[in-house]
């Protein structure tokens, strides 16, 4: 071998040790939640994990779990730490709006559900809601009590929206008329933002999960989720079901998936102890967007919807992310009555107007409150 031929054959080596060390970082990870059967077990897990070098996000003691950032094959050592340890990815969750504007200026949206008319009696004071969304802006026309943000490793109360999404949805629910008269459905609800999306109308279902901790904990009497996942979760359900043992009531957006090859709910609605609501437009006509299935719970107005905005402006939107916040105004006017959570869900689903629509379009019916003010 000559002397040039052996130098190049050293350099080569010599880049390949420096090459290797590198490739062995840049393993894959994923981030997943883990679910043990109760805190003593969750805590445990945790005081355990260091020893495999995986990284812990942030405990989820609501549900008795944890999120975890876990290069590939460390699954396999934890299920040797408990058995009943369950892995699922954190999945991804997005904003459910769809951006379809209707060619005229419809009617006040508001007063088609009947509201108004019980605002004699009550406008939703002393009831709070809470938008598990992208955060809520500073606006005049909303009353933000408090709230937090779930993003990132710990909670903070930098719940400012820089979406837009979260503020709109908060106006549909509770504006109060501040500057230009716009109402929502109670507009003397308490609202409480939960930025649980982030600027780009996106999050992880850990996030969702402890916005809604955050809902039941505080005794938050409804909370409103214009989001969803395609992705079914046990982590998710487990928040679910133990909000559904309490006081608060979750209402989410079905979807804005009706003109695909796959028009089903998405989560949380598609849960059966959420209410899941579509949409209609200001004719009651179903809106080819929205999302449809036996989980279908209710409709409400959701094409061409003005609310608040960025900037302490008004925007119209459309979907079923506007349909659904009009359903927790509406529940926050029958607390207001006095009606506990059951029957506050009763009587909504009771009076609701049947259409003209199978019933994997419509559930119980269009959201209609107007029948309700004679009976008081």
């Amino acid at each position: 071998m000559s002397d040039d031929s052996l130098i190049a054959l050293l350099i080569l080596v010599a880049l390949l040790t420096l090459i290797q060390p590198k490739n062995r970082l840049k393993k894959k990870s994923s981030r997943l939640i883990l679910l043990t059967d109760d805190e003593q077990a969750m805590e445990s897990c945790c005081g355990h994990v260091d020893s495999f070098g995986i990284k812990v996000i942030k405990q989820l003691p609501f549900i008795s779990g944890m999120v975890c950032e876990i290069e590939e094959g460390q699954d396999q050592k934890l299920l040797t730490l408990n058995q009943s340890l369950r892995i699922e990815e954190d999945a991804k969750v997005y904003i459910v709006e769809e951006n379809i504007l209707a060619t005229a200026i419809p009617t006040d949206t508001i007063s088609l559900t009947g509201a108004p008319s019980l605002w004699p009696k009550t406008k939703g004071q002393g009831i709070s809601v809470a938008i598990i969304d992208t955060g809520v802006a500073e606006h005049p026309d909303l009353n933000i009590k408090g709230g937090l943000s779930t993003l990132g490793d710990v909670f903070t109360d930098d719940f400012f929206d820089d979406n837009g999404h979260g503020t709109h949805v908060a106006g549909i629910v509770g504006a109060n008329g501040g500057t230009r008269g716009l109402l929502g459905m109670a507009p003397e609800v308490d609202l409480y933002a939960v930025k649980a999306l982030d600027k780009n109308g996106s999050g992880y279902v850990s996030d969702i999960i402890e916005g809604i901790a955050f809902a039941v904990q505080e005794g938050i009497d409804v909370a409103n989720l214009s989001l969803g996942t395609g992705e079914s979760s046990e982590a998710l359900h487990r928040a679910v079901r133990k909000a559904a043992l309490s006081s608060t009531i979750l209402v989410a957006a079905a979807g804005n998936t009706g003109m695909t090859e796959n028009p089903e709910l998405l989560y949380p609605a598609k849960y059966p102890e959420v209410l899941s609501v579509g949409s209609v437009n200001n004719n009651e006509a179903f809106s080819r967007f929205s999302s449809y299935g036996s989980e279908l719970d209710l409709l409400a107005y959701g094409e061409n919807i003005l609310s608040t905005f960025l900037g302490k402006s008004y925007r119209r939107e459309s979907g079923t992310s506007m349909a659904a916040p009009q359903v927790s105004g509406a529940l926050a006017l029958l607390l207001g009555f006095g009606y506990r959570k059951k029957d506050a869900i009763r009587v909504l689903l009771k009076n609701a107007k049947r259409l003209s629509l199978p019933v994997e379009k419509q559930g119980r019916g269009l959201l209609s409150l107007a029948a309700l003010a004679n009976q008081y």
